[in-house]
């Protein structure tokens, strides 16, 4: 399938985005896409898009993605940190508090 054939099923809002990334799609072999599919379908979106990128004519576009993924990556690694951090004090204070409670009741 050509662009422009894939370009007449798409609605027409749609249809600029499917301009832009749709020769990857058209590029992909049956089992490229399959593949894409499967990624797409375990939620791993970055995969799904990096398939993409390296599927079009535009260097700048998957390094900008790429370094924009990197600083995803490090933002989520931060919040689970932080995440960890705020559960291990919430512990230390029921552990705390349930020593309280034990000694409140005789135990």
């Amino acid at each position: 399938m050509k662009i422009e054939e894939l370009l007449t099923h798409v609605p027409d809002e749609f249809r600029p985005i499917a301009a832009k990334y749709g020769p990857a799609l058209v590029a992909m072999t049956a089992d490229e896409f399959t593949a894409w599919i499967d990624l797409l379908i375990m939620g791993r979106t970055f995969a799904a898009w990096t398939a993409i990128m390296e599927k079009l004519d535009n260097a700048n576009l998957l390094a900008a993605w790429r370094k924009t993924a990197d600083k995803w990556d490090e933002a989520s690694a931060a919040n689970a940190a932080r995440l960890d951090l705020q559960r291990e004090a919430a512990l230390a204070v029921m552990r705390v508090l349930l020593t309280a409670a034990l000694a409140l009741v005789g135990l």
